[in-house]
Parts: C-alpha cells; sequence; structure tokens
C-alpha cells in the first residue's frame, strides 16, 4: 500500500510540477542512540487546502551539514518533488551549512527551482528561537523551578501523598490530573506546569509545615546530593514574578507551532508583539525583572533584530493578509524602531523592494 500510494503521490508531484515548503530536524533514539532526519513537506492544493505529507524518515549517520544537504536532495529526487519555497529547519550551526549547500546544488535543476534564487529560503523554526528566549529568562530560576518541579512528582507518586495532598487544599477539589509535569523540550509545558501549580500554593506551605513524610523526602541525599525542594516563599515570588509575562511568548508559541492551519501570515505580528513586551520588561523598575528581559532581549535580537537578521519573508507574508497588508508592516516599524526613523525607513524600502521583485519574477 505505501509502495502504491507513493508511486501515485511522485507521479502527482513530477505532473504538477508543485512548489513545497520543507520542514526538517534531527532526533536521537534513546534507546538505539540511532539517529532519524524526518523530512515534511507543506504546500496548498487547487482546492486551497493546506497539506503536509511525511516525505522522508531517514536513518542518519551524523548530524554534519554535508549529511543533511544530501539527504534532503535525496529524498526531494526520490518525489520527484523539483520546485521548493522554503526550509525550515532550528538554529544548528549544521543546519546553516546544511541549506547553503542545499542551495547550491538544488537551484542547477532549473531556473525556477527556487524562489527568489533560494535567497530567503532558510526560515529559522520560530517555536525553536522562543523556546531558546524564554530559556534564557528561565535560567534566573532555575532552582525554583525545580523546586516546584520536585514537589509536584512528590504529590504524584501515591495515592496516599495525593490524599495527604487533597486533604490541604480547599474545597478538596485536587485530583490526580490537577498538576502537570513538564516535558524539558517544550518550554510552554513549564509555563503550564508553575501556573497550575501556583493555584495550590497554599496546599505546598501547609505540607511542609504539617506532613512530616514530605519534609524528611527532601532531606534526603540522593547521589551524595541533597534533594531540591520543597518550593519555599521566595521560590513562589520569583515564579510569580515571571509568569506574568510569560503568557505572551504561550500563545506565540501556540500559533507558529500549529501544524493542522495556516499560521504564516501571524508570525511576524507575534515576533513584534515579543519585541515591544521585552523592551517595556528591559525598562522596568524590579531589577530581577529586567536583567532576565536583558537576556531576553539579547537572544531576540540574535535572531529576529532588524534588517540583519530577520527572514523578511515573514514579514511580506504578513503584507498577503488582506486585513493587514503593508500599512501594518508599516505600524510595526514605526512601534519598533521610531517614526521617519533611517532603520524603519530601511525596512519600508526593502519589503517593498523584495515585493517588486517577487511580482517581476511570478509575473
Amino acid at each position: 500500500m505505501y509502495v502504491e500510494r507513493k508511486a501515485t503521490l511522485r507521479q502527482w508531484f513530477l505532473a504538477n510540477k508543485q512548489r513545497v515548503s520543507l520542514s526538517t530536524d534531527i532526533w536521537v533514539s534513546s534507546v538505539t542512540s540511532s539517529s532519524y532526519m524526518v523530512i515534511t513537506a507543506h504546500y496548498i492544493d487547487k482546492q486551497w487546502r493546506l497539506k503536509k505529507l511525511i516525505i522522508g524518515f531517514k536513518n542518519v549517520v551524523d548530524h554534519k551539514g554535508t549529511t543533511i544537504a544530501n539527504t534532503l536532495l535525496e529524498c526531494l529526487a526520490e518525489w520527484g518533488i523539483e520546485k521548493v519555497f522554503s526550509v525550515t529547519v532550528d538554529n544548528a550551526t549544521a543546519n546553516s551549512n546544511a541549506l547553503s549547500q542545499f542551495q547550491s546544488s538544488f537551484s542547477e535543476i532549473s531556473n525556477d527551482s527556487l524562489v527568489m534564487a533560494g535567497d530567503f529560503m532558510h526560515l529559522r523554526c520560530a517555536g525553536h528561537i522562543i523556546n531558546l528566549i524564554v530559556k534564557d529568562g528561565l535560567t534566573e530560576i532555575d532552582a525554583s523551578v525545580v523546586a516546584v518541579r520536585n514537589g509536584i512528582s512528590y504529590v504524584r507518586s501515591g495515592p496516599n501523598r495525593r490524599k495527604a495532598f487533597q486533604r490541604r487544599v480547599e474545597n478538596g477539589r485536587f485530583s490526580k490530573g490537577s498538576m502537570l509535569l513538564d516535558v524539558c523540550t517544550r518550554w510552554n509545558s513549564t509555563y503550564l506546569m508553575l501556573t497550575r501549580a501556583i493555584k495550590f500554593k497554599a496546599a505546598f506551605d501547609k505540607m511542609e509545615f504539617e506532613d512530616k513524610l514530605y519534609n524528611d523526602h527532601f532531606l534526603e541525599y540522593v547521589d551524595g546530593v541533597k534533594r531540591i525542594g520543597s518550593p519555599l516563599s521566595q521560590d513562589w515570588r520569583k515564579i510569580e514574578r515571571l509568569v506574568k509575562f510569560f503568557n505572551v511568548f504561550n500563545k506565540a508559541t501556540l500559533i507558529v507551532s500549529a501544524s493542522t492551519t495556516m499560521n504564516a501570515h501571524q508570525c511576524y505580528g507575534e515576533i513584534v508583539n515579543i519585541d515591544v513586551k521585552l523592551q517595556l520588561l528591559c525598562a522596568s523598575g524590579d531589577s530581577e525583572v529586567k536583567l532576565n528581559a536583558e537576556k531576553m532581549f539579547q537572544k531576540f535580537d540574535k535572531y529576529w533584530g532588524g534588517l540583519k537578521n530577520i527572514n523578511r519573508m515573514l514579514i511580506i507574508i504578513s503584507v498577503m493578509d488582506p486585513r493587514k497588508k503593508m500599512q501594518f508592516a508599516n505600524l510595526c516599524f514605526e512601534e519598533l524602531y521610531g517614526v521617519e526613523t533611517v532603520v524603519a525607513k530601511a525596512m519600508k524600502d526593502s519589503v517593498k523592494a523584495i515585493m517588486r521583485d517577487m511580482y517581476k519574477e511570478y509575473s
């Protein structure tokens, strides 16, 4: 069935000359330590429906740029795909090298194999960038996050512990699913864990004062190191302070991570929203918030700051939204760089020039 379906789809790609966007990542199996490269093709069909296909699940020997580029080229040849718009990857240096090699080789297929000669082909994964930005902000409260995580783990680890905790929760609303544990690869799961745990702060405080087994657990040593926890008042203060403005990142993460609905036209708006929020926090009177915001803004500026770092195709996609057009982009430039400043004018001129060139190429 797979062979027949693949052959049909290959003929469809060849006949329709469908242009696709790609996203790819490499992950390592925790069981076998083998590396796998997954390649997904995204495109809009003739009925204007968003489609995505996993076209490659490849075992790779290493994570080097040449390996990634060759695997991409071989996969596209397998499927008869000869037109690519963009390739979305995370921020590993190997990916930059890989896409440079890929662009050079793939552009030889035909004059229109890449849009704009592939100048804007490389898209950095927005979800990964947000993850990096927020993790810089979480660094300062790592110990507090671990304390809360360990407190939740203790409560969830057995029926007697859950019952002991339940007795201390007002109105008895605690249940097995009431508190979450986070997943290390998804920062917003940490955000959700902390926002949920804050609601049970009083119950954790009661456990600390009333439950000897709870306190004894965190006095134990594991491999010569004392367990971190339980969460103390200073931990809750740090977490409450930062969780307030992490909501903007959570909202952006949900938008850019959507895989079954169109989201590219919303990305630039979320980037601007994060930029404005971070600039406000950098001017905060709270020294801890200000310090964290400055660290996060440095990471933001590295990937999304100004003409040099942001892929302007993200801005152009927002212009294509008929509710926004160029007016929205101009308002964003003025908000970020000031009205009639050199940088704001350069951004306007740059976006308009690219759009003119794209129009000429498509027409």
